[in-house]
């Protein structure tokens, strides 16, 4: 899949970013998503070298609903894990605990998400499509196992990397139907390549094989 419809930045200079707590760990390169619950920033992991995005989320404790919905997202983030659910990798600590009004949500980054992708010209083939569907059943299949309901799924929530492989993102709105347990009856491995992912059911009963004969 080529790179024509991958997010278009906000570029915006470094001045910009000089009240960004990142405690020396990222450095913000640009702005590639912003709304009412604040700002999504590629950034680059000064250790590694690794592209992160960071959620930045100002005024939290302003509005309670807005509030148990970032607690609710970070609690569910924490729990969930799948190849193609955004991972959550850290939460900053504030510079003052006791005073802080501020949030940075350090995430995986994508390059595009199924909105940009829409509205492109890029012209998919079936094979494209067919891997991104996968994927994302893949993704409700397994929060729908961990009875948790997503509730705002749209293409905006559905990021895309160029080898097709899928990450569902914001998980605000989402409620938990009881505690997360692991899903020991099947793991799931996703193995991506350029074009193709491939996976690989294992631990699967005797019923379901024989359901399906």
């Amino acid at each position: 899949m080529q790179k024509t419809g991958m997010r278009k930045a906000i570029k915006l200079g470094t001045s910009q970013f000089d009240d960004w707590e990142l405690q020396g760990k990222y450095t913000v390169e640009r702005i590639i998503g912003q709304g009412s619950y604040g700002k999504v920033a590629k950034a680059k992991n000064n250790s590694t070298g690794k592209r992160v995005a960071i959620k930045k989320m100002d005024g939290i404790f302003d509005d309670e609903i807005d509030c148990k919905r970032i607690l609710r997202e970070i609690s569910l983030l924490r729990l969930l894990r799948h190849p193609c659910l955004v991972q959550l990798i850290e939460i900053l600590m504030p510079t003052d605990p006791a005073k802080f009004s501020t949030i940075y949500m350090v995430l995986e980054y994508a390059e595009s998400d199924m909105k940009k992708i829409l509205k492109s010209s890029l012209n998919l083939e079936i094979n494209h499509i067919e891997t991104m569907i996968y994927n994302l059943l893949c993704a409700v299949k397994y929060i729908h196992e961990s009875k948790v309901i997503h509730r705002d799924m749209k293409p905006a929530n559905i990021l895309v990397n160029e080898d097709c492989s899928i990450k569902l993102c914001d998980f605000g709105l989402a409620r938990s139907l009881m505690d997360i347990k692991n899903n020991s009856d099947q793991i799931l491995k996703v193995e991506s390549t350029n074009k193709r992912v491939e996976f690989e059911l294992t631990e699967e009963t005797d019923a379901e094989s024989n359901d399906d004969k």
